[in-house]
């Protein structure tokens, strides 16, 4: 995905989606991990510490809306605050979408994952 133009706060939030995306239908995959690892590459952290440190912490908010879809639209809310332009909010979908479908398959779970972000993101 190409993030310019994409503050740091924005590609944490892109990731705090991607990461919620990955949990949607319970199996984390090796492209997955990679899809996150090229967001990651981009941001600037001021060390290994505080990189790790935001990435558990992303771990962790994600888990902690990935069980009904109330509570991960209310987290999905949250972060189609960090884009207020159309055009980066259809980019972070569609960088979702290529997420969800890097196995070739978008489950249930994944397709209400990507309605609730459409829906939130207002596209």
């Amino acid at each position: 995905m190409n993030l310019i133009g994409f503050t740091n706060q924005q590609k944490q939030a892109l990731l705090d989606l991607l990461v919620l995306g990955m949990y949607a239908d319970g199996k984390l995959g090796s492209t997955e991990d990679d899809r996150i690892e090229a967001v990651l590459d981009t941001i600037e952290f001021s060390s290994d510490s505080a990189l790790q440190q935001f990435v558990d912490a992303s771990f962790a908010r994600a888990r902690k809306h990935d069980g009904s879809p109330e509570s991960a639209r209310a987290f999905v809310g949250e972060i189609a605050k960090n884009f207020p332009m159309p055009e980066i909010r259809r980019r972070v979908y569609d960088a979702l979408e290529d997420l969800l479908s890097s196995d070739n398959q978008i489950a249930d779970r994944e397709r209400e994952l990507l309605i609730i972000v459409g829906e939130e993101f207002k596209l």
